[in-house]
């Protein structure tokens, strides 16, 4: 038969399961902002290399013309 200690042990369960779910959600939310910021460096750094890579093509496209 269910009384209300049963109730309340199965109330403290499904508490304390929402609470760590909860928690859980909570670090993946910090942890996809920093992946979001670590993806946003990333491409920062591509383009970076990209503008290299567009200089040293001019600039040896330059010496060959010159040559």
């Amino acid at each position: 038969m269910i009384d209300e200690n049963i109730l309340t042990i199965e109330r403290e369960k499904l508490a304390k399961e929402f609470d760590d779910l909860k928690k859980k959600i909570t670090q993946i939310e910090v942890d996809l902002g920093s992946m979001r910021s670590n993806l946003n460096a990333l491409h920062g750094a591509v383009q970076q290399t990209d503008k290299l890579i567009l200089l040293c093509k001019q600039k040896e496209k330059k010496i060959d013309e010159k040559v």
